[in-house]
């Protein structure tokens, strides 16, 4: 299936007229096509499927806002600037605030849809029909995950994990639907993402990781898995996706996100200047070389970064750039390709997942071992700070939890860190004070959900402090 920019544009007016949380039912503007005037072949279903990957990459998804709002409610940011809903995620107030967050969750749930309406009309499909349905499969597991991580207290918040996760949609449709429980939204997840595995081909179109491929299903479980803490099935899918040999460390550290010298790619949202440019919210957020970003490094975390002088990542950083102000430099581009999933977080995910089967499978520890190795090879220039061969278990998991943090700086991950952590063994991290399953860990629904069915149920309003 060709993804280009003919698809594209058609995708982009298609999508404007479907939404979960709006009445897309209703007679589009003037203009747009309808959802039945699109849907009325193969080709039709291609474009509207394709459409499902403006939607990841724009500003108030996958684009920025996933990682902005996940780091708004971690502890490497300040928040003294902030204002707004901005201000009161960062508080940790978990409050009705948040057109922000309303917009997130709206496009959240614009790609289930999708993916819900390409379900029910693969009857459209002839020679596409398993890759369609492996897309909207795969689509729908990651933007569920990527909800349900914000929007409910983490897997092991209860022992049963009964406590309420989000709308589980299975369906397309407006109407308003009840939370789930987080294990049953997780048991959704899982199981489109294990199909999408299934469906989805082994290598992209054109040879690029611009579309959904089995790879990326595999890398998503490995994610799901981790944050679950099931070691061993976040290691079997990291594992799998590394040894088909397909992805390589970027030697560059700032290829990662740039146009098209990235390697690490397993599924990237492609650039196409002056057409289609993801990533927006990552520049307008974390962008230093324009003005004072609106996202700007405590003076613990800066130091913590950059103390050590072999670290190559010290680029990613500045205290000069704008004075009295620790600026994140990792976005300073006017574009780039946006990496929905990339080789070092799998690899970061096999480490410690690895070491913590280590009891198991005396295998996994040496491949951990050789892992963050090659991690810390690439940052520091040589082997000076790798671990020997006869590390323990202990120590990697230690020392791939610090380049966790170092290496995925400004990409919403040390939140779910400190989560999972605390699920895992109720250790509080949070360098901020506030214990892991505090009420504002999490953000708030909007609440017009809550006007659609006064059944819903809200998070519970408070903070953590």
């Amino acid at each position: 299936m060709k993804f280009n920019k003919a698809l594209l544009m058609a995708a982009v007016v298609i999508g404007t007229t479907l939404t979960a949380c709006e009445k897309f039912l209703e007679r589009p503007p003037q203009g747009q096509l309808t959802k039945d005037e699109a849907l009325k072949d193969e080709q039709g279903l291609i474009n509207f499927v394709n459409g499902i990957y403006t939607y990841v990459g724009d500003a108030d998804f996958m684009g920025g806002r996933v990682s902005v709002l996940n780091d708004l409610l971690g502890d490497q940011f300040r928040g003294d600037r902030l204002t707004g809903d901005y201000a009161e995620i960062f508080k940790r107030q978990n409050s009705f605030f948040g057109g922000t967050r309303d917009a997130l969750y709206t496009k959240g749930y614009r790609i289930i849809d999708r993916a819900n309406v390409t379900l029910e009309n693969l009857n459209l499909a002839t020679s596409q029909k398993s890759l369609l349905e492996g897309q909207a499969r795969f689509f729908r597991g990651m933007a569920h995950f990527e909800l349900v991580r914000l929007f409910a207290q983490p897997w092991g918040y209860t022992s049963d994990n009964s406590h309420p996760g989000i709308p589980l949609k299975d369906k397309s449709g407006a109407e308003s639907v009840l939370r789930s429980s987080v294990k049953e939204v997780y048991d959704l997840i899982i199981a489109d993402l294990k199909a999408a595995d299934d469906l989805l081909p082994a290598d992209a179109a054109g040879g690029k990781f611009y579309t959904a491929t089995k790879w990326a299903a595999k890398a998503y479980l490995a994610k799901v898995y981790f944050q679950m803490n099931d070691f061993a099935n976040a290691y079997k899918y990291a594992d799998e996706v590394i040894k088909s040999g397909k992805f390589q460390l970027d030697t560059d550290l700032n290829a990662r996100y740039s146009s098209g010298l990235s390697k690490e790619g397993i599924l990237v949202i492609a650039n196409n200047t002056t057409f289609y440019e993801p990533g927006a919210d990552l520049r307008g957020n974390y962008r230093s070389d324009r003005g004072i970003p609106t996202l700007n490094l405590t003076d613990a975390f800066y130091n913590y970064a950059t103390a050590k002088a072999a670290d190559k990542r010290k680029a990613w950083y500045s205290n000069t750039l704008q004075p009295t102000y620790n600026v994140l430099t990792k976005y300073n581009k006017d574009n780039f390709d946006l990496p929905i999933v990339h080789l070092t977080e799998i690899k970061l995910i096999r480490a410690e997942a690895g070491a913590e089967i280590a009891g198991s499978n005396a295998a996994a520890l040496a491949t951990a071992i050789t892992d963050i190795n090659d991690i810390m090879t690439r940052a520091y220039g040589s082997t000076a700070q790798n671990l020997p061969a006869t590390a323990t278990a202990t120590g990697v998991i230690n020392t791939v939890r610090a380049e966790r943090e170092l290496e995925l700086i400004g990409e919403g991950n040390r939140i779910n860190e400190i989560k999972r952590i605390g699920a895992r063994n109720g250790t509080n991290i949070d360098r901020r004070g506030s214990v892991w399953n505090c009420n504002g860990m999490i953000l708030q629904f909007p609440k017009a959900e809550q006007d659609a069915n006064a059944a819903f149920k809200m998070n519970p309003e408070g903070g953590c402090f």
